[in-house]
C-alpha cells in the first residue's frame, strides 16, 4: 500500500499523565478524524461515502500512533488520494495566513475539534500524509474558531434539497443544497419541527429562520430554522394540457388578443 494513501494520527499525552493519552480523549480524536474523513469522502463522491479506511498500524506507547489506509476497492485509491489532498490544502490554509472565509464551515469545525484538546487534554497531536506533518496546535484551533465566528445575523429564506439529516441524541440538524449561491447550508431545527424535517428528506424545501454569516462570507453557513415548507414533486405539478381552459373567464369580455394588447399598452 503506497504511503501517499495513508493517514497517520499521532497523539502525546500530558506530562502529568506520563505521556499516556486518556481513553475518552483518544476516542474523541478518532471520532473527529473519522467525521472529517467521511465528510471529505462525500465531497469527492457525489454525496456518498465510498472509501473504508482500515487500521494498518496501532501503537499505544507514548505517543499513540494510528495509521489508516483505504480498503482496496475499484476506486478507493483515487478518492483516498483526493481526501488527503483536501486535508493538506485545508491544513496549509489554516496553518498559514490564508483567508479562511471560502473554506467549508463543516470542515473548519472538524479541524477545530481535532485541535481542541491540544494544551488541555494532550500535549501534542498531529496528522501525517504524503511524508508531510500537519501539527494540530492551539493556533490551528484559534484560527478555525475565529473563521467560524458569526459576524452577522438576519431573518431570511433559502430553498434547496434537504439531505444529511441527523436526529441522533437530539442533534436535529440537516443540510440544504441550494441551486444557486452557497454549495450547502447547515440547518438546526427545534423538536417541534421534527416530523416536518424527517418527512422532507430528499425533497426540495424552503427553509425560513435566522441566517448566520461568517466574517467576509457572501452567503450564510447556518440557518436556525423556524419553518420548513416542502415543494411538491415535479411529477405532481400540472403541465400545459392540465391548465388549458382552467380559467375561461380570466379576460372578462375581451378576447385573448385584446387582453394581451391592453396589457402591452399599460407597459408604455
Amino acid at each position: 500500500m503506497p504511503d501517499s494513501n495513508r493517514i497517520t494520527m499521532i497523539i502525546e499525552g500530558l506530562p502529568e499523565d506520563d505521556g499516556r493519552v486518556r481513553f475518552k480523549t483518544f476516542i474523541d480524536q478518532l471520532q473527529s478524524l473519522n467525521a472529517t474523513i467521511n465528510r471529505l469522502d462525500r465531497e469527492h463522491s457525489e454525496g456518498r461515502e465510498h472509501v473504508d479506511f482500515q487500521i494498518a498500524e496501532l501503537s499505544f506507547n507514548s505517543p499513540v500512533r494510528v495509521v489508516l489506509e483505504p480498503k482496496p476497492t475499484a476506486n478507493a485509491q483515487g478518492i483516498a488520494a483526493a481526501i488527503i489532498d483536501s486535508f493538506k490544502k485545508v491544513g496549509d490554509a489554516i496553518d498559514g495566513d490564508d483567508d479562511l472565509s471560502r473554506i467549508d464551515s463543516d470542515i473548519l469545525a472538524d479541524m477545530r475539534a481535532l485541535a481542541r484538546p491540544v494544551g488541555k487534554q494532550v500535549k501534542s497531536a498531529s496528522l501525517r500524509f504524503d511524508g508531510e506533518e500537519f501539527r494540530l496546535t492551539e493556533r490551528v484551533y484559534s484560527r478555525a474558531d475565529q473563521a467560524l465566528a458569526v459576524t452577522e445575523e438576519c431573518d431570511g429564506t433559502f430553498d434547496g434539497m434537504l439531505e444529511q439529516i441527523n436526529i441522533h441524541l437530539g442533534a436535529n440538524t440537516f443540510h440544504i443544497y441550494p441551486t444557486i449561491g452557497p454549495r450547502r447550508i447547515a440547518c438546526t431545527f427545534p423538536a417541534t419541527l421534527y416530523d416536518d424535517a424527517v418527512a422532507a428528506v430528499g425533497r426540495r424545501v424552503e427553509v425560513s429562520g435566522l441566517l448566520r454569516y461568517r466574517s467576509g462570507a457572501d452567503f450564510p453557513h447556518q440557518i436556525i430554522v423556524r419553518e420548513i415548507r416542502v415543494f411538491p414533486n415535479e411529477d405532481s405539478l400540472p403541465d400545459w394540457e392540465d391548465i388549458r381552459g382552467i380559467a375561461p373567464d380570466a379576460t372578462g369580455s375581451l378576447t385573448s388578443e385584446a387582453f394581451v394588447r391592453e396589457l402591452r399598452d399599460a407597459w408604455v
